[in-house]
Parts: structure tokens; C-alpha cells; sequence
């Protein structure tokens, strides 16, 4: 009895040294591994420079809908923190549902030959963005891999973004019209040949956050959430048959401008050269 008790004794203290010979070796390549993937990131973007053109499409499409193109230029000032100008332009146009107020805006009373009382307000939110200049600082907390399949890892980075700039906005009413008719009506034109267009440059604040996934040291894919938020001004409270005598192009006198903010939340996709 006494040397069984022995024998597995001494078969406990050699899987135990076994095990402390072992183990921490293993430790050791695993810290190694974790080392080079994480902590000192197999691809890094540290006092580097990038240039990232994108497409963006609004996901707000109430009334008008824009399809944007930006070009980042971005300088790494660490592996956590960036700063990005992103000039652009964007393309805007009335949704389906723009384009059925203003045919069934107009086609009720469209002279404005009701009571000479009653009063009409323009929609909100009708600026569409012609080009905008964003400075973005860029913060980016998170590095990490996605193993799609065990031998193809995709690194990526995980950020967020706020800043601000200036931007060009456009405005044709659908509402306020101005033939520039004579008072008393005479050679009135079936329908509105011109609406009130009207063009501003002011400023605008900007934030958003994505993913970026190397696809090599050099390039990376950018998928992003993005919002952009500037003032808006509308007319309202006017008589449509005030607005119709003022002269195409004048300066707008009819009713009070109302003022807010809109905000354009697009889905950024695009591509970074890193150099």
C-alpha cells in the first residue's frame, strides 16, 4: 500500500513539473502571438499620411436626397488619433415624395385666388448640399482582427469623428412662386415657371464613426456612419398671390423666415492609400 501512495506521488510531482516547465513557455508564445496581432499591430498607420476618396448616400430621404463624394486627406499623428480635411461636393435632388408636394401644392389654388386671409408656409429641410470643407480630428480606440476563416484574419480599426466647416447649400421652393405678375392678375401663366432658387454658404457641424479593415499595409476599407447638420431657413405664413407678383429671381418679401437645423445622415463606403 505504502508504494502505491509513493508511486502516485511521484507521478503527481512530475505532471506537475512537467506542467510548470511547460506552461509557462506556452504563456510565452502566447503572449508573443497576442504581442505582434494586438499590441504592436501587424499593420500600423502611425505618422503616416492617407488619402480616402468616398461615395455617401442619405438615409434621411424625406423630402430631397443626396448623394455625396468626399476626398479625405488625413495625417496620423499617433496609432489613436488623426486629423482629416474632407472636401466634397454632393449631387441633391426632390424624392418621390418632394415631387408629389410641389404637384399637389400648386394645384391647390394655385393662384392664390382664395380668402385673402389665408396663409401658406414652405417646407422644412429643402437645402440640398453642394459641396462642403469638413476638419475632422479622428479618434480610434479600438484595434482588433476578425477571423473570417482560420487562415485569412482581417485586421481593423474601430473610430469615431467630429468636427466641423462650412458648406454650400441650394434651395428651390416648391411652394413659393414669383411670375412676377401684375397686381391685378391680368396674363397669369397656367402654372409656376419660377420658383423661388435660392443658394447660401454657411457653416455646419459634423460627426460620425466606422470601421476600417486593412485589406494590405497600404490600403484599407472604410464604411461609415456620417452626419452633417447646418442651419436651414424656410418661408412661411405668406399669401401665395403676394409671392406670385414679386419679380423671378428677387429677393423674397412675402411672410417671416423661419429657422432650424437639418441634419443629412448618410452611409459612407470608401478607400484608403496609406503612404
Amino acid at each position: 500500500m505504502e508504494r502505491l501512495v509513493n508511486r502516485s506521488l511521484l507521478t503527481i510531482l512530475a505532471t506537475l513539473l512537467v506542467a510548470a516547465v511547460v506552461a509557462p513557455e506556452a504563456a510565452r508564445a502566447d503572449d508573443v502571438v497576442e504581442r505582434v496581432v494586438v499590441r504592436n499591430r501587424k499593420h500600423t498607420t502611425w505618422q503616416k499620411f492617407e488619402v480616402t476618396p468616398t461615395v455617401g448616400f442619405t438615409l434621411t430621404n424625406r423630402m430631397v436626397n443626396h448623394t455625396n463624394f468626399q476626398l479625405g486627406l488625413a495625417y496620423n499623428l499617433s496609432e489613436t488619433w488623426a486629423l482629416e480635411l474632407r472636401p466634397g461636393f454632393a449631387i441633391g435632388s426632390l424624392t418621390d415624395v418632394g415631387k408629389q408636394a410641389k404637384s399637389a401644392t400648386y394645384e391647390q389654388d394655385p393662384f392664390g385666388t382664395g380668402s385673402s386671409s389665408a396663409q401658406v408656409t414652405d417646407f422644412k429641410d429643402m437645402w440640398t448640399i453642394q459641396w462642403q470643407a469638413l476638419l475632422m480630428p479622428r479618434w480610434t480606440p479600438i484595434y482588433g482582427k476578425l477571423n473570417l476563416v482560420t487562415e485569412l484574419p482581417i485586421h481593423f480599426q474601430a473610430y469615431l469623428t467630429a468636427g466641423g466647416g462650412a458648406v454650400g447649400l441650394q434651395r428651390e421652393s416648391i411652394v413659393y412662386c414669383q411670375n412676377g405678375l401684375p397686381e391685378n392678375g391680368a396674363g397669369r401663366p397656367g402654372e409656376c415657371t419660377n420658383y423661388l432658387d435660392e443658394s447660401k454658404a454657411t457653416w455646419a457641424a459634423a460627426g460620425g464613426g466606422g470601421m476600417r479593415f486593412f485589406l494590405s499595409d497600404a490600403v484599407l476599407l472604410r464604411l461609415e456612419l456620417f452626419d452633417i447638420v447646418h442651419p436651414d431657413e424656410y418661408r412661411a405664413d405668406f399669401r401665395r398671390r403676394d409671392a406670385e407678383q414679386e419679380g423671378p429671381g428677387s429677393e423674397p418679401q412675402a411672410g417671416r423666415v423661419e429657422s432650424g437645423l437639418t441634419n443629412v445622415l448618410m452611409f459612407n463606403i470608401g478607400a484608403s492609400v496609406v503612404f
